[in-house]
C-alpha cells in the first residue's frame, strides 16, 4: 500500500495499567518506523477513578506526553490524548478531568457493564455465558456514551467481540444488534464525531478490526465524516500496525480522509 501519512491515534504508554514502555521510547520508535504522528492515549477508567488512582495517571500522563512532544517536535506529530472509559458512570467525575488538561484527542470508550469486570476478564462458558443479554447491556451504553458526546472519536465499537468470539470462541450473531449499532453510528455521524477503526483485531485471533467493513460503511451511509484510525498499541512493537489496513479499510467505504485531531478540532488528512 505505501501510505505517506500513517497516523495512529490510539497508544499506551507505561502509564496505563497494561502499558509496558515510556512515551519517549515510543516516540522513538515511532519516528524509527517512519509514522508521521502518534497519540499517546492512557486509560482513565471512570468507574475506578478513586480506587484505582487514575488521577495520578492522568497528571503523570500528560507530563510525559508533553516532555516527548518538546523532544520529538519537527520529527513526529505528538498528541496529547487520553482514552476516557466508561465516563457516562461518573459524569462529574468525567467532566472535572477533562477541564483540568488541554488534551488533543479524547477518546471515548466502554470496557465493562457498570459494576462488572472488563469483558477481557469473563468467562463465557461460566458467569458470562448469558453474554447475548450482556451484549445488548453493551450497546445500550455505548448509546449513552454517544449522546452525553463529550469525546473526540468513538473506540473499538465493537469491543468485547475480541474476547467472546477472538478469544473464547463463541457465536455471536451480530445481526440481533444491528438496529441499535445503527442508531449509536446515526447519533455519531450527526454529532460530528469521528467513528474509531481499531486495528488491534487484525493482530488478534478476532481477525477483523472493531468495527468491520460492515459498521464503517454504515457510519458512512449515516453521514460520516471523520474517521479515526489506531493500533491500540501496548507494546512498542505494535506501533502503527496494520495502521494502512485501517486506511484501505476507511478508503474502501468511501471516506478520502483521515483524521488528525489537536486541541480537540480536527484536520483532513488525505489517504492517497
Amino acid at each position: 500500500m505505501g501510505y505517506k501519512n500513517i497516523i495512529d491515534l490510539h497508544t499506551h504508554t507505561r502509564n496505563s495499567f497494561d502499558g509496558h514502555y515510556s512515551a519517549m521510547f515510543l516516540c522513538e520508535t515511532a519516528f524509527f518506523k517512519g509514522l508521521r504522528a502518534i497519540a499517546f492515549t492512557d486509560h482513565i477508567e471512570i468507574d475506578t477513578y478513586e480506587s484505582g488512582n487514575f488521577d495520578i495517571t492522568a497528571r503523570q500522563s500528560y507530563i510525559d506526553c508533553a516532555n516527548a512532544r518538546s523532544a520529538f517536535r519537527g520529527k513526529l506529530t505528538v498528541c496529547n490524548g487520553i482514552e476516557l472509559g466508561q465516563p457516562t458512570y461518573d459524569i462529574p467525575v468525567a467532566e472535572e478531568l477533562l477541564n483540568s488538561f488541554r488534551y488533543d484527542i479524547v477518546i471515548g470508550s466502554v470496557h465493562n457493564l457498570r459494576g462488572g469486570q472488563d469483558f477481557c476478564y469473563l468467562d463465557y462458558d461460566n458467569e458470562a455465558a448469558n453474554y447475548p443479554d450482556l451484549l445488548d447491556e453493551y450497546f445500550d451504553e455505548e448509546l449513552g456514551l454517544v449522546k452525553w458526546g463529550k469525546f473526540d472519536t468513538l473506540a473499538h465499537l465493537t469491543y468485547p467481540l475480541r474476547y467472546i468470539i477472538g478469544e473464547q470462541k463463541k457465536p455471536v450473531d451480530v445481526a440481533r444488534y444491528t438496529d441499535k449499532i445503527d442508531e449509536i453510528l446515526r447519533l455519531l455521524a450527526q454529532s460530528g464525531k469521528a467513528l474509531e477503526i481499531n486495528t488491534s483485531g487484525l493482530r488478534q485471533p478476532l481477525g477483523t478490526t472493531m468495527p468491520d467493513e460492515y459498521f464503517v460503511r454504515r457510519f458512512k451511509e449515516f453521514g460520516g465524516e471523520l474517521i479515526t484510525v489506531g493500533s491500540d498499541a501496548h507494546f512498542a512493537e505494535h506501533l502503527g500496525a496494520n495502521i494502512e489496513d485501517g486506511m484501505a479499510l476507511a478508503k474502501k467505504c468511501g471516506f478520502d480522509y483521515i483524521a488528525l485531531f489537536n486541541d480537540r478540532l480536527p484536520t483532513f488528512i488525505p489517504i492517497e
